[in-house]
């Protein structure tokens, strides 16, 4: 199994990402981490969250200027293995044409593992 921290956020925690967006100590413990990646270029950073909490899938997709705050960005969406393929296959999530936060093979494995 690959290591859910990648790119820039590659030796991080639970709770380093609890403060990097500014939530309480704790608030993360019960979910299941399946990716973070973090990819700064540019006076600016991407960040892609993906976790299981309660059998459901939810993303967290980020952003910052020059300021490395992602405070009142930890904005959950319910997703599913189907629309982050779909976005994958048809769109440009994780891939350089989206950002500097390259993540899209990781994803694939995840979303591999996740179904098996």
């Amino acid at each position: 199994m690959i290591s859910p921290w990648l790119n820039d956020w590659q030796n991080f925690s639970i709770n380093q990402l609890e403060s990097v967006f500014g939530l309480v100590k704790g608030s993360l413990d019960d979910i299941e981490l399946l990716l973070a990646s973090y990819a700064e270029s540019d006076d600016a950073g991407y960040a892609f969250i993906l976790y299981r909490d309660q059998q459901r899938l939810y993303e967290v997709n980020a952003s910052h200027d020059s300021i490395l705050d992602f405070n009142d960005q930890w904005l959950p969406e319910e997703t599913s293995v189907e629309a982050l393929l779909f976005r994958l296959n048809k769109g440009n999530l994780g891939s350089i044409e989206a950002s500097e936060n390259v993540f899209a093979n990781e994803l694939r494995q995840v979303l591999k593992n996740y179904l098996q």
